[in-house]
């Protein structure tokens, strides 16, 4: 039954620069005047923005997911990102799953909390990836990547990306059984649409599916309400269900219907797994 859980996304051609042949000061260099080359060496996939303030107390958060093409074994990704003061900072990003024999998944975020008014890091970053001597930029073809501090919610960056797992989790249920929960996020392409969660809890022998449902409003930190769509047209769907007690694994992946299309994301055909935790 796992085939038809393969991932219907294609890949992406990417836009990215190398810094050998425009830089020799780093430090000294302006990001959007790095000329751009058509390479596939990095890319990135999807940025998360969060930012809440209560009585005085400030949190912000940015996460990013970065596709690199595995061109040599020891390499750094990071995110060059601009800070309030007009420098740039190198925020690392750690290695997350090899996607192929070609290409690995990186992650990384920042956050920081505090009584103040005052953030760190401002909008504009781009991507960089250094491997074999080289360094490789996706600076969005010399537009550099643009998340305003209160555009919050997702940001997808590949045009082939339209549905994305954002969390999921397991636990007892005060009624009995575990609670399966699920958050969705999918690019609203169509108002007319369809999304759900294909899962087990045997290893495939049988399939289950859930429907999520369209979420108009939800939280991002305290009291700070989002609207879905957010700003760049990404919807939040959610759902849950009981499953038996005895369950504390589930092995899942999620479905967009739109326009007569099917738009998988399964972790890129390893699936996703939940475990249970009290």
């Amino acid at each position: 039954m796992k085939k038809y859980l393969f991932l219907l996304l294609s890949l992406v051609i990417f836009s990215c620069t190398t810094e050998d042949d425009f830089i020799t000061n780093q430090e000294e260099a302006t990001i959007d005047q790095v000329s751009a080359k058509s390479t596939n060496a990095v890319s990135l996939i999807k940025t998360y923005n969060s930012y809440s303030f209560y009585r005085g107390f400030n949190t912000w958060r940015r996460e990013f997911t970065v596709r690199v093409a595995n061109i040599g074994f020891e390499k750094n990704v990071s995110i060059y990102h601009e800070k309030v003061d007009g420098s740039w900072e190198e925020i690392p990003l750690t290695y997350s799953l090899s996607v192929d024999d070609q290409a690995e998944i990186w992650t990384g975020k920042y956050e920081y909390t505090g009584y103040t008014a005052d953030k760190i890091y401002d909008d504009e970053f781009v991507v960089k990836y250094e491997v074999n001597g080289t360094t490789y930029w996706d600076n969005n073809n010399n537009e550099n990547y643009v998340v305003g501090e209160k555009e919050v919610g997702y940001l997808f960056t590949q045009p082939d990306l339209n549905i994305s797992v954002d969390s999921a989790s397991l636990y007892p249920h005060y009624t009995g059984g575990n609670s399966f929960n699920l958050i969705v996020d999918v690019r609203n392409i169509d108002p007319s649409k369809e999304v759900e969660v294909a899962y087990t809890t045997d290893g495939w022998q049988t399939i289950q599916y859930l429907p999520l449902n369209f979420t108009a409003r939800y939280y991002s930190g305290y009291q700070y309400v989002l609207v879905s769509p957010n700003q760049f047209g990404i919807e939040r769907w959610t759902g849950s269900t009981i499953v038996d007690s005895s369950i504390d694994t589930i092995e899942y992946a999620v479905v967009y219907r739109v326009n007569g299309q099917e738009y998988w994301d399964n972790n890129y055909n390893n699936n996703y797994t939940v475990h249970k935790t009290n």
